[in-house]
């Protein structure tokens, strides 16, 4: 009995500094000594060092469990290379890895988003965070968004939060074209605090830009030269929007509640020429009141993990068009509700040989409505759409790693069906099955068939016509320039598109390059019956020849770019992508300081100082360094916090060390109840008296003037010995520090409930305190990410038999030119203070054909590549100030399409028609920017 509770007070002190840091620690699980009392009288422990175990940092609260590996991870320190301003702004940086691959050819859907784990109703709920608050980003394949109920085009991010944080953030940017011409600036205000219970936001942004006309750029049009101050490029606006998100756990049940709420109001107002023969411009005002809110409730039921989510957005958005006639204006109204609500339970019912059987179900009940008026028509517009829907996810396990089957690798079936009832359309379904195979630890295949029906969404149905006038459009069939009017709004003859996709993907972690993976994705997609919103040109006008108007001489005039059905579509997409962050240079040997950790820690973490002593006499080292860390003043705080709570109540988990409190929660970051009740137990019986009285010794011994060195056990003599075997003092004196001082192992002026409750932003000041990492360690950290797209088929076909149009060879329905290759990138490097973040982006060579009549032409689209970089600052860093006004201050300074490239268009005999001046393509050309940011 004896020898079971001095190994369990072993464990639990190596569990506890396994808590303390993320690195991994070597404990004990060994039968005490048979003179134990004897060696406890005298202040002396022996170790065994053929008993040690390694004793692994848990897992990251939060943290997705899941067969495929992550395409891309970043930490904090990795974060703070981003120079970003918020996490909004982080998952721009991260863009290239969040993209979905699987489905290129119809875009791929937006990223599911999960916070610690959970899926949350909103972006609004985490997107004006400070990056600060993130602990880590991780992106997952397609198959995991399954889990959570959604689609297998959408990539997942999961957002893992700071245990304690609290910030106020205030930011100012200014920005502009190096040739002026008009401007923007933004203003940003935001709260945030992460607590034991909960987390609150709020957040307050203006953002203002100013007009930018085509007479500014020196655009003209041969007869309308009078009107280029009068057509804008650029609309000026102004939009203002608040934010509030609230979220609290609730400790005895595990479960979670989070609110959100959000107000925007934005205008803007562009112009189209001139009245003809006035001096009246023609407007177009718009305004927007957008209103939305948000909640997420997430716990256990019985077996099962369940999250319900509600989201509800209205919009009302009034549109003013001056008639040409200069007779007045018409007025377009649309009003849009949106409730969305999914309800989905996780559990494992089964269990295989090779593990257990993952399930989730989904159900959803959603209720849409837009209603639009316009005074050009004879009557309103209303449609409604209540939307039921339900569906089931399975992950079986095939083979296991190491375990059954376990020689062909980890093999394992995604299957998902569902069904959803619209009121407008009438049940459609879906079903997917896929499989993931990793033949080895660090490459994973997966193959994955998705058929879906999909109905055309509400705005594409209902949205009210808009006249836009006096835009610019090249004529393919006349091979000139003319200004015609573009017709948008909505379709209320759509029908519902039929889905058939394979998708192919591997994800390869590179054993040459730590932290590197690079993943491929191949895409087949056919679709019938396609929602598709058209372009311009010879083989739209071709297809259809009444959504294009001409006068009597042929002289284009207006052009209907409302939503359309196309009866087939055809793509093929290979994407390449790699994601790599890391350090540049070796690692910092420990430093032994006052108050930092002792050499004899820091070697048994693993950090720098190479191999212990010895491998048995190392480890025995490592034990003695975990020991050491062990002060007498955090191991009676923790007590306290258990065992003063009564029976049955929750403790006070804010008096224990973060850390540490870590251990305490279940996989949803929610305190375990069964785990609490292990550590009251085995913190405030008859044992831990006596396990208390052994670490005192210890620190007794190693305390005493001069030490008492023969009272030490011989493991953590051996940390403090020299190359030479004898005891080096620079060492003694490290620990002695740590280990003697008034407050223990706990800064100045510090008990253990503060330490464990100050924010975490503030402890330490700075950038250091901010993000956290190894303030010994200065290299330089960098991450990179980059995406390249290859397009291997796009083609359309408008009937059973024809004709067929292939878009890569130029017969482009859909929308401008289509290129075979698109790439993006995004970098980024920090060094104590100083950061650089570098974006490129790359579209490929095209063609539109012309219509091959007397007079057309084609046209070529040369290819593009753009490059934005950001530089900044934190004067807290760079000028070691870790209060005070600089303490927090970032100084960015940004410069988009640092080489003014612009694409260029040219027509087969080498001229750049009007309609394409470099000018009109791409009005703002080098952008530049700077933006001051506090932290407080």
């Amino acid at each position: 009995m004896q020898s079971s509770t001095y190994a369990s007070t072993l464990a639990l002190a190596a569990a506890f500094m396994a808590a303390m840091g993320p690195q991994p620690l070597l404990a004990q699980d060994a039968a005490p000594p048979e003179n134990e009392e004897a060696d406890r009288a005298e202040g002396q422990i022996d170790i065994d060092p053929e008993n040690l175990i390694v004793v692994t940092a848990p897992r990251l609260r939060g943290q997705l469990d899941v067969e495929q590996p992550p395409i891309a991870e970043f930490n904090a320190e990795d974060i703070a290379a981003f120079g970003a301003g918020s996490i909004a702004d982080v998952l721009e940086a991260i863009a290239p890895a969040t993209q979905s691959g699987a489905r290129g050819g119809r875009g791929g859907g937006r990223p599911v988003f999960l916070v610690n784990g959970i899926r949350v109703s909103s972006p609004r709920e985490f997107s004006n965070y400070p990056p600060e608050a993130i602990e880590k980003v991780e992106v997952f394949p397609e198959e995991v968004a399954q889990r959570f109920g959604y689609s297998a085009d959408q990539r997942v991010v999961n957002i893992i939060l700071k245990n304690n944080f609290q910030a106020v953030t205030a930011e100012v940017e200014y920005e502009q074209p190096d040739r002026g011409g008009f401007s923007r600036n933004e203003q940003e205000a935001t709260y945030l605090r992460i607590g034991e219970k909960g987390r609150l936001n709020f957040n307050v942004e203006i953002e203002d830009t100013s007009l930018l006309t085509e007479g500014e750029r020196g655009l003209t049009i041969a007869g309308s030269e009078d009107e280029a101050f009068f057509r804008s490029l650029i609309a000026d606006s102004m939009s203002a929007e608040a934010t509030a998100n609230y979220v609290r756990a609730f400790m005895d049940s595990g479960a979670s509640l989070s609110l959100n709420g959000a107000y925007n109001h934005s205008e803007s107002l562009s112009l189209s020429g001139l009245v003809p023969g006035t001096i009246d411009p023609i407007e177009r005002r718009s305004n927007t009141d957008t209103g939305s809110f948000g909640t997420t409730l997430s716990g256990v039921l019985g077996d099962w993990r369940s999250t319900f989510t509600a989201d509800a957005v209205v919009a009302d958005t009034q549109t003013e068009i001056d008639r040409r006639d200069g007779t007045g204006f018409d007025v377009a109204n649309s009003r849009t509700w949106s409730f969305v609500n999914k309800a989905t339970f996780i559990g494992n019912p089964l269990e295989l040989p090779a593990g257990e059987v993952t399930t989730t179900l989904d159900l959803g009940f959603d209720w849409k409505r837009i209603e639009s008026s316009d005074t050009r028509a004879d009557s309103d517009l209303g449609l409604t759409r209540r939307r039921l829907n339900g569906g089931v996810n399975l992950s079986v396990p095939i083979a296991e790693r190491g375990g059954f089957l376990g020689a062909i690798g980890g093999l394992s079936a995604n299957l998902t069906a569902g069904i959803e009832d619209l009121s407008d359309f009438g049940a459609l379904t879906n079903w997917s099955a896929g499989l993931t195979w990793a033949p080895f630890d660090n490459l994973t295949l997966s193959a994955t068939r998705i058929n879906r029906e999909v109905a055309p969404t509400l705005t594409e149905l209902g949205s009210p016509r808009i006249d836009e006038f006096n835009v610019p459009v090249f004529d393919y069939a006349r091979g000139n320039t003319e200004f015609v009017t573009l017709i948008t709004g909505g379709n209320p003859n759509l029908r519902a598109e039929t889905q058939a996709d394979w998708k192919f993907s591997a994800n390869y972690e590179l054993p040459f390059w730590e932290n590197t993976r690079v993943s491929v994705d191949y895409g087949i997609n056919r679709s019938d019956d396609v929602t598709a919103t058209p372009g311009f040109g010879a083989a739209f006008e071709q297809a259809f020849p009444d959504r294009v108007q001409r006068d009597a001489a042929g002289t284009l005039l207006a052009i209907d770019r409302r939503p359309l059905t196309l009866f087939e579509t055809r793509s093929r997409v290979l994407s390449f992508g790699i994601n790599t962050r890391g350090e540049i240079g070796k690692a910092p040997e420990p430093r032994e300081e006052r108050g930092g950790p002792p050499a004899a820690a820091g070697a048994a973490s693993g950090q720098g100082g190479g191999q212990a002593r010895g491998q048995s006499g190392g480890q025995n080292g490592v034990q003695g360094g975990a020991v050491m860390m062990m002060d007498p003043a955090r191991m009676e705080a923790i007590r306290a916090a258990f065992c003063n709570a009564p029976e049955g109540e929750m403790p006070d988990l804010s008096q224990i060390p973060e850390q540490f409190r870590d251990r305490l929660m279940d996989a949803d970051g929610n305190p375990d109840p069964e785990k609490i009740a292990q550590a009251r137990a085995r913190f405030c019986g008859e044992q831990a008296s006596q396990d208390s009285e052994r670490f005192a010794a210890m620190r007794t011994a190693i305390c005493a003037d001069p030490p008492n060195l023969d009272g030490l056990p011989e493991a953590m003599l051996a940390r403090l010995e020299n190359e030479a075997g004898e005891i080096d003092p620079e060492k003694l004196a490290a620990v002695r520090a740590r280990m003697c001082s008034a407050d223990g192992a706990l800064g100045a002026g510090q008990n253990a409930g503060e330490a464990s409750s100050q924010p975490a932003a503030r402890r330490g000041g700075g950038r250091r305190g901010m993000f956290g990492g190894n303030p010994e360690d200065t290299r330089a950290r960098y991450f990179l990410s980059l995406n390249h797209n290859i397009t291997l088929e796009n083609e359309v076909l408008l009937s059973q038999n024809g004709p067929l149009f292939d878009q890569l060879d130029g017969d482009v329905l859909s929308g401008g030119a289509i290129p075979q290759h698109t790439a993006r990138l995004e970098g980024g490097i920090f060094k104590q203070g100083y950061g650089m973040r570098l974006s490129g982006n790359y579209i490929g060579e095209a063609r539109l054909n012309g219509s091959g009549l007397p007079g057309s032409s084609d046209l070529f689209y040369g290819d593009l590549a753009t490059v934005d970089i950001r530089l900044f600052a934190d004067l807290g860093q760079v000028l070691k100030k870790d209060d005070g006004w600089f303490d927090g201050l970032r100084v960015s300074f940004r410069v988009d399409n640092v080489f003014d490239s612009r694409r260029r268009v040219e027509d087969e005999d080498g001229v750049v028609p009007d309609a394409f001046q470099p000018f009109r393509i791409d009005p703002t050309g080098r952008y530049i920017g700077v933006d001051l940011r506090k932290a407080f």
